[in-house]
């Protein structure tokens, strides 16, 4: 009877390892698979066109802030200021248009297929952003400008530009390294 239970029982810790070691297995492959799906990616995220896209979007988003800081809580735009900053979003945007049909004339049909989805998505941001830099410019362009209309356009770029760094699961929020303050002798 003893016999019997030690078998029943190597058996039961053999079939358990066995199923542990199956499913850590396919666990194990997947994370690889997912891994590999990233890497494929790695050749597009580091192509310069798209480098440089990402920079001047990172450009326009800090103009939009800079400009939404100084519109929130006051009645009052100053519209020197204000011009500046929407021409510079607006050249910024411009740049990052032109930086992106450059970076998808480098795409091979394949990562164009498989990221067709991702790139309607991309088209939608990027025409809504367009929009709202045409109303942004308009705006700042009356004889009175509306701080509180510039503030939500502001946020709507924002919003979209936001959505575009965090397409590819936060793959493409771009972060330039950050630098040691030199100390001059």
């Amino acid at each position: 009877m003893k016999k019997l239970f030690y078998g029943i029982a190597l058996s039961a810790i053999a079939a358990t390892t066995l199923i542990a070691s199956a499913a850590g297995t396919s666990a194990h492959q997947d994370k690889d698979k997912m891994a590999q799906g990233m890497m494929d990616m790695s050749p597009m995220m580091n192509e310069p066109h798209h480098q440089l896209a990402m920079a001047y979007r990172e450009n326009m988003v800090n103009f939009a802030k800079t400009l939404r800081q100084a519109t929130t809580d006051t009645t009052t735009v100053n519209a020197p200021f204000a011009h500046a900053a929407v021409a510079e979003m607006k050249r910024s945007f411009d740049q990052m248009q032109e930086h992106h049909k450059d970076h998808m004339k480098a795409m091979d049909e394949k990562m164009k297929a498989d990221m067709a989805g991702m790139m309607k998505d991309m088209d939608a941001k990027t025409e809504a952003i367009k929009q709202d830099l045409a109303a942004l410019d308009k705006e700042v362009d009356t004889s009175a400008p509306d701080s509180k209309r510039i503030s939500s356009l502001v946020d709507d770029i924002l919003k979209n530009c936001d959505g575009m760094s965090k397409m590819h699961g936060g793959m493409m929020d771009h972060k330039m390294p950050e630098t040691k303050d030199h100390k001059m002798n």
